[in-house]
């Protein structure tokens, strides 16, 4: 029972973690990636960007919109299919009655590669759907999601390196 529990738990948050945003990511988007109008381009409710954004962007043809479609709609089959191979590394660890850190690294790095192999065989069937010019144009708009992500993680360290002046100030 607690394992079928730990067990659902994992994919929950798996699902989560490799599905959505390797999806939403992986797909492509815009920076910020919020629910709602960004920037003047739909996201859906999945958190990617709708397919209208992809369209226009990368000037995807109504038949490889559909073979994206398919693509996702296997790889969450694929996912569900493939729970039962992921290790349960706190479970693992704690099963002796003991914290095993060595059960517990190398049961997490097993989920890691599980799921980067995952993602890497989505986004090569997918970089396989696009063409060398759209191919491009994705790479540049990852490139573009990269650069906001370094300007705010900088923004966020500067805030953060005020507040930490900010403090020190006061308890000096």
């Amino acid at each position: 029972m607690k394992k079928t529990f730990v067990s659902a738990l994992l994919a929950a948050t798996l699902f989560g973690t490799s599905v959505s945003a390797g999806f939403a990511g992986g797909f492509g988007g815009m920076p910020g990636g919020s629910f709602g109008i960004h920037r003047g381009f739909e996201c859906n409710s999945r958190g990617g960007f709708g397919y209208q954004y992809m369209q226009k962007e990368l000037n995807l043809t109504p038949e490889q919109i559909k073979q994206i479609e398919q693509l996702r709609q296997e790889a969450l089959q694929n996912f569900t299919k493939s729970q039962s191979n992921y290790k349960m590394p706190m479970y693992d660890a704690i099963a002796s009655g003991n914290f095993n850190k060595k059960i517990f690294i190398e049961e997490s790095e097993y989920n890691a590669r599980l799921r980067a192999q995952n993602r890497a065989n989505y986004m090569e069937r997918f970089f396989n759907i696009l063409t060398p010019q759209q191919r491009q144009k994705f790479v540049d708009l990852q490139k573009q999601r990269m650069q906001f992500a370094l300007k705010n993680m900088e923004s966020k360290q500067q805030m953060l390196q005020n507040r930490i002046d900010y403090l020190k100030s006061k308890v000096q």
